[in-house]
């Protein structure tokens, strides 16, 4: 089977700002952690405790709000994160247009990339298999 042709997209927008204090609020515990809280697929709350970096990267890039000083809250669960984004992009992958039912992360995780609307978009399962790890310009130049 001859690979897909690839198209050149706009990024999806990210989603609007949610309401709550400005990421300049956040202020580390004694061991620079910040606690993360949200809910399982099934409603059940969670919390864990994430460095900082990490938890102004998910306040950024629309993943979860500010709390308070000390806490950030994930704005959707697993299953409703999955559902926004491909609703997002119309079930169209982001590679080659055709009918997407996976998610890929631009900036591969294995490189550094987080799960947040901002890095994720809808994908074809062979693309997204045939893109694994690699960076999006070096995917998308290659032919093979």
């Amino acid at each position: 089977e001859p690979p897909k042709r690839r198209i050149k997209r706009v990024l999806p927008a990210p989603p609007p700002k949610a309401e709550g204090p400005d990421v300049g609020t956040l202020r580390p515990n004694r061991n620079g952690m910040i606690r993360l809280r949200g809910r399982t697929d099934k409603g059940r709350r969670w919390q864990q405790e994430i460095d900082y970096d990490l938890a102004v990267t998910l306040v950024r890039e629309h993943m979860a709000v500010v709390v308070n000083p000390f806490t950030i809250r994930r704005l959707y669960t697993n299953k409703a994160f999955r559902h926004y984004i491909l609703t997002r992009d119309h079930y169209t992958c982001f590679f080659c247009g055709e009918y997407g039912d996976t998610i890929d992360h631009l900036l591969p995780r294995a490189k550094g990339g987080h799960t947040t609307p901002v890095n994720c978009v809808c994908a074809c399962n062979l693309c997204n298999q045939s893109k694994a790890d690699r960076w999006l310009d070096e995917f998308m130049q290659d032919d093979a």
